[in-house]
């Protein structure tokens, strides 16, 4: 890609980022669009349910699926390297499903925290705006 196109498509996307910018209302925005910056709660629920009831209890099983075949297997091939191996994979096997569990047990804790942030920044604005003055100047036409 040459310089000069590279430079033109970095001042093309600066002109649709400024040309986009504006704040959303209750309602619809003032060019008669719907609102683009929106929240999914029930998504975020459902998502929270399939971590809770699905996704972590089946992490837990796949993840301990293969310790009693592999650590038998492991057993018998004692005195061999592939043994030795196979105990080395098991162990780092477990660690990396204690890791994915600890991660998915975040991913569902921020979920459940993001409905309650929307809503603390919602009542936030809604009270910092309600403070504004609206009636000191008569509206002018630009």
């Amino acid at each position: 890609m040459a310089w000069d196109e590279w430079e033109q498509l970095k001042a093309d996307a600066v002109v649709r980022r400024q040309n986009q910018m504006r704040l959303d209302g209750a309602g619809g925005s003032a060019r008669g669009g719907a609102d683009d910056l929106r929240t999914n709660g029930s998504g975020k629920a459902a998502a929270v349910k399939a971590l809770w009831e699905d996704i972590r209890p089946g992490t837990d099983k796949a993840g301990h699926h293969t310790e009693g075949g592999s650590a038998s297997v492991a057993r018998a091939f004692s005195g061999w390297a592939f043994g030795s191996a196979l105990g080395d994979a098991q162990n780092e096997w477990g660690l990396q499903v204690e890791n994915l569990k600890s991660r998915l047990v975040s991913d569902q804790t921020a979920l459940e925290q993001t409905k309650q942030d929307f809503k603390d920044i919602d009542h936030g604005v809604k009270s910092q705006v309600a403070q504004i003055p609206t009636a000191l100047a008569p509206r002018r036409e630009v």
